[in-house]
């Protein structure tokens, strides 16, 4: 089966008013349209398709807030809700015409940005959500690059005003409202809105993201082509249905917040668990009281992981229900899946090591939900999502940057105000980079950090990712992570930033890398840390610690909006000036 036919039978998926003739249709610019010449409304697939199938009365949400109090709404309930939310938008907007309005929704993963987002999907509006806790800064500089119409917000008339309002470049056209205020709104009757009808094309979301240079990137993906792949990557990795109860664990502002903790489980007539602070599940008890809710899937970021298994020593959760865990972030350490798999007392357990990034959509590689633990290799991303899914040539021993040969539909639709980004992304042939090095082993995809993280010393290159895995053999290690920086002098030097209570380990540190590399991948300096900078999905911002190294007294590292620890730069700045005085 050709691919754009592979994927057209996938469109099958969704429901359409009007189906689409063909998948996608190439152009000179390495843009692809998708389901151009199909009609849909995705707050059709996730909502009233499911009303309209009999799942009115069932669950369709948990909210756990920040107080750990649990809620929970029907589909008819999230109905009720979006139709007085857009009721209220259509009221509020001062543009006649929908399909040029953009909203901005500053919230955490809450009912709040759940109604939000679903709002927009029924008026075919093309949304943003933006991180609660984002630094003001941060929340006029992407208000400025989105530019939109209504920007609401969990914050105070009052502390928005003080802080943000006199930073925003350009807010002649947007409109400021209030989550704490909507209240206040007047709306005499609740008017079940039409949804609106929109190509399977057009713009459904941006999200921001930091690149390498540290400064905000508007990801942007279409309404069609997004929710094909969600809902197949649903199906396959995870083995979703609509018998599914799935926590994941992500701000709402990130590409799992819209994936896997909304859109892909509500499309199926499944259950979502949205909770405000994930680090609550640390918490045995009150874990214990969220797995009561019959959870199937939880989809955890590895640190948080690693935390449980930290702080949860000789603790069994007895549940009969969850089938999988899922890691975002990197991949799961053997030692982590084995206490899960040894803890969490279910039957038919999988991990799902999922790798993918913003600009996809979805998961590319993942083992499926089907594969046993013992199956999965340490540090396999797994297989392709799909046989439809075409990569450049790896090898076995070679590591190679991760192409992507052949389109596919989660792929992102452009970059807001980002011709010059865009065009980074491919390369010469037209396909589609990764800034990956990958390697392969019996048809499982090895990741090996991003391309800028490659250490040259003297003729040996080595991944930080590997050094890293040797050093975290060391039990005492919680986790660990490898910069270089390029000397005039010397060239390439390893520094090693530790999280570990014991702050003497470096003669156990020199024993593993010189038995397993040599004396040339040997750190100059071992820092110890009581945690790395990491971004809300879990990932260690590598370029912050590569910037402090270079120059610890900086008072500007770039864009951090995305950073979950901001308060441990302070501490990794004066550890680094307290070593080169000593």
């Amino acid at each position: 089966m050709k691919i754009n036919n592979f994927w057209l039978k996938q469109s099958n998926l969704l429901r359409w008013s009007q189906k689409p003739t063909f998948a996608y249709k190439k152009k000179k610019d390495n843009y692809t349209d998708w389901y151009p010449d199909g009609k849909i409304n995705i707050y059709d697939n996730c909502i009233t398709r499911n009303i309209e199938s009999g799942l009115g009365k069932k669950i369709a949400i948990y909210c756990i807030d920040k107080n750990k109090q649990i809620k929970n709404y029907s589909y008819d309930e999230i109905n009720k809700k979006v139709n007085l939310f857009s009721q209220m938008i259509i009221s509020q907007s001062k543009s006649k015409n929908l399909s040029s309005c953009k909203i901005m929704i500053h919230a955490s993963a809450s009912i709040e940005s759940a109604i939000s987002m679903l709002s927009c999907t029924k008026l075919g509006i093309h949304f943003s959500v933006i991180f609660e806790d984002l630094a003001p800064e941060a929340i006029s500089k992407r208000i400025s690059l989105f530019k939109p119409d209504i920007f609401f917000s969990t914050f105070s008339k009052k502390i928005f005003k003080k802080n943000i309002l006199n930073k925003i470049k350009s807010r002649k056209k947007t409109k400021f409202l209030f989550f704490s205020e909507l209240k206040n709104l007047k709306i005499k009757k609740i008017i079940n809105i039409k949804n609106r009808l929109i190509s399977g094309n057009k713009e459904m979301f941006t999200l921001f993201t930091s690149g390498s240079t540290g400064e905000p990137k508007g990801i942007t993906h279409a309404s069609a082509g997004y929710m094909v792949y969600t809902k197949y990557t649903c199906k396959h990795q995870f083995g979703m249905n609509k018998n599914t109860i799935i926590l994941t664990a992500s701000d709402a502002g990130w590409l799992n917040g819209h994936t896997y903790a909304l859109f892909g489980p509500l499309s199926f007539g499944a259950t979502a668990v949205l909770i405000e602070k994930p680090m609550m599940l640390i918490d045995d008890v009150f874990l214990k009281k969220i797995l009561e809710l019959k959870i199937t899937i939880l989809y955890l970021p590895v640190t948080l992981i690693r935390l449980m298994k930290m702080i949860f020593k000789g603790l069994k959760f007895q549940t009969k229900h969850l089938i999988t865990l899922g890691s975002m972030g990197e991949h799961i350490a053997p030692s982590v899946a084995e206490w899960f798999a040894k803890n969490f007392t279910s039957k038919n357990r999988s991990i799902v090591n999922a790798y993918y990034q913003t600009e996809n959509g979805a998961i590319i590689a993942s083992p499926t939900f089907k594969q046993k633990t013992s199956l999965v290799p340490h540090g396999s991303a797994g297989r392709l999502a799909t046989n439809f899914l075409k990569i450049n040539k790896l090898y076995k021993n070679k590591k190679t940057e991760l192409k992507i040969l052949t389109p596919w539909p989660g792929c992102m639709k452009s970059i807001l105000n980002g011709n010059k980004e865009w065009k980074k992304y491919w390369d010469k042939s037209n396909n589609f980079r990764m800034f990956d090095l990958a390697t392969i082993k019996n048809d499982n995809i090895f990741i090996h950090g991003r391309t800028d993280d490659v250490i040259n010393i003297r003729g040996h290159r080595i991944g930080s990712e590997e050094i890293e895995s040797v050093v975290l053999r060391i039990k005492e290690i919680y986790e660990c992570c490898a910069i270089s920086i390029n000397n005039d002098l010397e060239g390439h030097v390893i520094y090693l930033f530790v999280v570990s209570k014991n702050n003497k380990l470096n003669s156990q540190i020199t024993k593993k890398i010189v038995s397993n590399f040599g004396a040339f991948a040997l750190p100059k300096e071992v820092y110890y840390i009581s945690e790395l900078p990491k971004t809300r999905s879990g990932k260690i911002l590598r370029r912050l610690l590569r910037s402090i190294l270079i120059n610890p007294h900086s008072k500007n590292y770039g864009d951090l909006s995305t950073m979950l620890n901001s308060q441990i730069i302070h501490e990794i700045k004066d550890k680094i000036n307290h070593n080169d005085q000593n």
